[in-house]
């Protein structure tokens, strides 16, 4: 029996592979998960079958707690012996893939979701792409979860071409459609119910679901949506997902954000409750920097959303631009206030754009990335 160890930096990242270790325990794989201790990460090892293998372990640089964790991470290995390890976010990476190469793990694997570098400066980003270089290079293959991450990766040397894989069209986990149906008539309940308490019957909703913080493009959508309503307070903007203060530089936002009339800031909910909010909304827009792969937008377009995003890394794959939706510039308000009232006054293309993302979403079914998962660990 093959060991598999998925290792993960913080605890929301469960929900990147919701599925996964269950279906490799199917397969006969004895699995585990490595990351944080807190309840969510426990619930997600109890569903999925896998044993957890505790780590504390911090997101930020933090040099005398990382080697603390680096010297746990080694404990494990020595005491598990993994076949595989595929690790993913960047700190487990870099202290896993060390701990691996000390204890001699057969196969190690980094599950490259994103570069956080793109949108640091100075000594930060130079840091930050040392530590990817790092990693990389003491990995046996890189996954990356976009084209576009990869065509990033290699124009800052971080790793070879020879080195990557892309799993078909990108995702690091899929998109579970049987939960993404905008056909199941539980959502539709919640639909009617989030527009009637919400007092969006009547309304036009462009709705965006996330973290919020300003790589997500939320300053741009702030400043659009608030052009666009006052030109017509029939619109409204649902946002649904918390707050990150430490990712918010300019904290007036918050205030104006809970201070707008035609802006309604929902806060989080649970990931099964996502399919219904979405269905509540007409738009969805994330005009995101930077992604790894813009996961939201195939969830979005497999509830029959037509979606507006941005070319950046990660999103840029994630849309069909002119298929199931429109993709602008990075940062670029004019492109996309043109976008939303595109969206707004369209209703043809809105439901052309809507009908066409719950096709292009059977591209990013997560049976193919499972699939194409299982293919690289037995390589």
């Amino acid at each position: 029996m093959k060991k598999l160890i998925v290792g993960i930096t913080a605890e929301g990242s469960v929900n990147l592979l919701q599925g996964q270790l269950e279906h490799f325990k199917a397969l006969g794989y004895k699995t585990y998960l490595l990351g944080p201790l807190s309840e969510r990460s426990a619930a997600f090892c109890e569903k999925e079958g896998c044993e957890h293998l505790v780590i504390d372990i911090e997101r930020e640089i933090s040099p005398l707690k990382d080697l603390k964790t680096l010297w746990s991470i080694i404990k494990i290995f020595k005491a598990i012996k993994p076949d595989i390890i595929n690790l993913g976010t960047p700190k487990v990476s870099l202290l896993g893939m060390i701990a691996g190469t000390c204890v001699g793990v057969k196969k190690r694997i980094y599950t490259c979701r994103g570069f956080r570098f793109e949108h640091e400066k100075g000594f930060k980003r130079t840091l930050l792409i040392t530590m990817e270089k790092i990693t990389s290079k003491l990995a046996h293959q890189v996954i990356c979860i976009s084209k576009s991450v990869k065509t990033l990766g290699i124009n800052h040397q971080i790793f070879n071409e020879d080195k990557v894989d892309v799993i078909d069209k990108g995702s690091s986990n899929g998109v579970n459609l049987n939960l993404f149906n905008p056909e199941l008539d539980q959502y539709k309940d919640v639909k009617n119910k989030v527009r009637s308490e919400l007092n969006l019957e009547k309304s036009f909703v462009f709705g965006f679901l996330g973290r919020i913080v300003d790589r997500k493009g939320i300053n741009e959508l702030f400043q659009v949506f608030n052009e666009i309503y006052n030109k017509n307070q029939n619109a409204r903007l649902l946002l649904v997902g918390p707050f990150e203060m430490n990712q918010i530089a300019d904290k007036k936002l918050i205030e104006e954000i809970e201070g707008h009339p035609g802006i309604i800031n929902f806060g989080k909910v649970k990931q099964e409750e996502v399919p219904g909010f979405m269905l509540a909304m007409d738009v969805f827009v994330l005009p995101a920097w930077w992604e790894g792969f813009g996961n939201v937008l195939v969830q979005a377009a497999a509830m029959g959303l037509p979606v507006i995003s941005t070319t950046g890394t990660g999103t840029v794959d994630a849309v069909s631009d002119g298929y199931n939706g429109i993709l602008v510039p990075v940062k670029n308000k004019e492109k996309l206030q043109d976008a939303m009232k595109k969206m707004m006054s369209d209703e043809k293309q809105r439901k052309e754009y809507g009908q066409n993302g719950i096709l292009w979403a059977q591209n990013f079914d997560r049976q193919l990335i499972w699939k194409g998962l299982d293919k690289i660990y037995n390589q």
